[in-house]
């Protein structure tokens, strides 16, 4: 049995491929008159259910249903597209940990949190004071050896020389999209500070307590293209493989 191939590549392009199903489907339903699908709906609705006690719930339900395909489509393709930025996001993140495992092969992480806390501990060990002890401890507590995603995300880049010169670009693109992922835990809607970017002359922005805005969908497009760009570079840098 063949065993299955996976990498970045074809993680986003498994991304891409379920934003296109959506609206290849959704373009041929909408290329049909009335939807097709909802005249088929309607009219089963009717001729199957339609009864005078039943006229004004009918009624209301015939109303629903072209709401449903209608006015809420606009709703429907921004969900998909959000769907699109935090799949992406996520699939950026976790090949950027297995570099990152790479990379402190050949860069160790400095011992600097390990040095600091038998340094706390030797003090607390040795103070007598009962006060002292306490604010010993609490520094101690707040020692955190757990390495974020970003932090992972941050030395990767502090190692990638040949691009150095786009490195504030790079972080800042990173940031945004990442923080536009982390609305998955709001809702969609944006709980840090405002923020905006604009890729391709397309302006995106997150204001605080508010979902993203953008004047055309078809950035989330276009930063899903400079993502896999940047990622390219990176494992260029890392790695020195030559993707395209």
């Amino acid at each position: 049995m063949a065993q299955q191939f996976s990498n970045f590549f074809t993680e986003i392009s498994s991304q891409i491929d379920i934003l296109l199903i959506y609206f290849i489907n959704d373009e041929i339903s909408a290329s049909l008159n009335d939807r097709a699908t909802l005249s088929l709906l309607i009219e089963e609705l009717t001729t199957d259910y339609y009864t005078d006690e039943d006229f004004k719930v009918l009624e209301v339900a015939k109303k629903d249903l072209r709401d449903l395909f209608t006015n809420r489509t606009d709703f429907i393709i921004g969900s998909n597209f959000l769907d699109f930025t935090i799949n992406t996001y996520s699939v950026f993140e976790y090949n950027m940990s297995i570099l990152y495992e790479i990379v402190i092969l050949k860069y160790p992480r400095s011992n600097k949190k390990e040095k600091e806390l038998i340094e706390l501990i030797k003090k607390y060990t040795e103070n007598k004071n009962l006060e002292e002890k306490q604010v010993l401890l609490e520094k101690i507590k707040k020692i955190n050896f757990y390495i974020s995603s970003s932090e992972k995300i941050d030395y990767v880049l502090s190692k990638c020389s040949k691009i150095k010169d786009e490195l504030e670009k790079i972080k800042e693109f990173i940031t945004f999209y990442r923080n536009q992922r982390n609305t998955i835990h709001n809702l969609g809607i944006n709980k840090g500070k405002s923020q905006s970017l604009i890729v391709n002359d397309i302006k995106m922005q997150m204001e605080t307590e508010k979902p993203l805005f953008t004047e055309d969908h078809n950035s989330a497009i276009y930063s899903c293209r400079k993502l896999v760009s940047i990622y390219e570079s990176i494992l260029t840098n890392i790695t020195g493989e030559i993707v395209f």
